[in-house]
């Protein structure tokens, strides 16, 4: 088991929904999907360069009339040498507490859905 593995707190799940971010300390905003996402956290590209430890408030499409909103923070970020995106990793910081319920329920789903 590598060491990345050996952190994980929480199953991660590749899974491509539709999140809107907005970087709080400017108010700017972009669109993306992500690449997993997990109890903890989100991994999905921006298209600018944003500060480790950074705060968004990001908006995740879970199902066709569902979304949750959340507080996140900028755990990591790495350039793609082969586009001019960075790809993020998020913690979750805070999440309203019915959001939360149906983020969840959708992890449990895709985990299940894997196994």
């Amino acid at each position: 088991m590598d060491r990345a593995q050996e952190r994980r707190k929480f199953i991660r799940v590749p899974e491509k929904l539709k999140i809107l971010y907005e970087i709080i300390s400017c108010k700017k905003i972009g669109k993306y999907l992500t690449k997993d996402i997990s109890q903890g956290g989100v991994r999905f590209l921006v298209h600018d360069f944003i500060p480790q430890g950074s705060c968004l408030k990001i908006n995740l499409d879970l199902e066709a009339c569902l979304s949750c909103e959340a507080l996140v923070k900028i755990s990591w970020i790495r350039e793609n040498p082969l586009s001019e995106e960075y790809e993020i990793g998020v913690e979750f910081i805070s999440m309203p507490d019915e959001d939360q319920w149906h983020f969840i329920k959708y992890m449990e789903n895709c985990i299940d859905a894997a196994r």
